[in-house]
């Protein structure tokens, strides 16, 4: 089950300029300028979503932080943390060039071995999952809306 979602609708929101030949885009959870590629569009596109529609605090988002998986390193794209700092959702972004496959969902399910979180988001600005894990009996739902997770 699929979320209907216009990332494109939080485009006014960016901050991007040109700088050297090359665009950047504002990222206010690093709070810095960062090179625009098409992942990044996404990953930004959906940092609005999240602070404008679902109300999430800032400080509850982080970027492209470093994990272990299985010995090798890797970055996780986006994490929403509760009112603890505890990780609650993993976000995993894609170009929106690259389709949303069994391979992407293998790969959020294999960085989730590092947080054991029960939400994941997989986004590639014009598909987006969101699926609610139940660590109990290891089921999948897969919601057709983004849940509010300002409040946990």
């Amino acid at each position: 089950m699929e979320v209907s979602l216009r990332l494109t609708d939080y485009q006014t929101h960016l901050r991007i300029r040109q700088k050297s030949d090359q665009n950047e885009v504002w990222d206010p959870v690093r709070k810095k300028y960062v090179l625009l590629s098409s992942e990044e569009l996404v990953r930004q596109l959906l940092i609005q979503f999240l602070l404008v529609e679902k109300k999430s605090r800032l400080t509850a988002l982080s970027v492209e932080r470093q994990i272990l998986v299985f010995g090798q390193r890797r970055r996780y794209d986006l994490m929403i943390h509760d009112h603890r700092g505890q990780p609650n959702v993993l976000i995993e972004v894609k170009a929106p060039e690259v389709a949303i496959t069994q391979h992407t969902l293998d790969q959020i399910a294999r960085y989730n071995l590092a947080f054991d979180v029960s939400w994941l988001i997989v986004s590639n600005g014009i598909q987006t999952f969101c699926m609610q894990l139940d660590q109990t009996n290891g089921s999948i739902q897969f919601l057709d809306v983004i849940p509010d997770f300002s409040a946990e």
